[in-house]
């Protein structure tokens, strides 16, 4: 069945018919080897670079919706790295074999790794298209490799996506450690703020000693609160007890 939307995931497993661009640079170098060049001087589709925290460095992207897609991939507590246009895959269309590069490569905090392609609804739904993805999802499902669509019908949800901005847009350019954020929260679980759900203008004041803030823990999923409703200092919050921390999820059925 093909994922769209709430995206469905197969087994997550790594096979040899991934051909990775380049795999023998190292890891350390600041170049970005890309199956597909995305900035280019032609076609009308918005191309540009976003400025990624989680990664450091500078995302291509192709496309509004992949833009947004980066906010989503950036504030999302399961997901710790990300790659755009990441490898090239070859799959069986009839007796035809075609090449196929996805969107983003998404590394979760499992270390399980997602293939994700980002594609509007309305395109989607065209019988070529579909063919297409339906084909691309059953070699993924053949492979064992985790594999999903994400369309602009999730992705857009408002308030949730201008929310997801304006928190990204608060954040220390400097990433807080997992053991610092952890004892913060560990900390703030036990303050008499959060008995009646502090603001988040209140555990700004409360975290001010740390060096960090409420968009901080917002990000890593120590702290939650209602997405259904714009994101501002009087919103209120509460400390995340789960054990897997996420502050929101793309899907109900999904991962990231």
């Amino acid at each position: 069945m093909l994922g769209i939307g709430t995206g469905d995931f197969f087994a997550k497993k790594r096979s040899t018919n991934v051909v990775q661009t380049n795999p023998n640079r190292s890891a350390n170098t600041p170049h970005i080897d890309r199956a597909r060049t995305v900035i280019t001087r032609s076609g009308a589709i918005v191309r540009g670079k976003f400025s990624s925290r989680k990664n450091q460095r500078m995302i291509h992207y192709e496309g509004l919706l992949e833009l947004s897609a980066c906010y989503m991939f950036e504030m999302s507590s399961n997901i710790i790295a990300y790659r755009e246009q990441p490898l090239k895959i070859q799959y069986a269309d009839g007796n035809r074999l075609r090449r196929y590069i996805p969107d983003f490569k998404v590394t979760l905090k499992t270390g399980e790794i997602v293939l994700v392609e980002i594609k509007h609804s309305t395109i989607l739904a065209r019988i070529e298209i579909h063919h297409k993805y339906r084909e691309i999802s059953a070699h993924m499902q053949r492979i064992d490799q985790a594999y999903c669509i994400v369309t602009d019908t999730i992705i857009r949800q408002e308030p949730r996506l201008s929310s997801l901005r304006y928190v990204y847009g608060q954040l220390l350019r400097q990433v807080p450690t997992q053991i610092q954020l952890d004892t913060i929260a560990s900390d703030l679980a036990s303050h008499s703020a959060f008995l009646k759900n502090a603001s988040i203008k209140t555990v700004n004041s409360l975290l001010k000693p740390y060096g960090v803030s409420a968009f901080d823990l917002l990000a890593s999923g120590h702290l939650v609160c209602d997405l259904t409703l714009p994101v501002q200092e009087s919103t209120q919050t509460s400390i995340n007890k789960e054990n897997r921390h996420e502050w929101f999820r793309i899907s109900e059925e999904l991962s990231i």
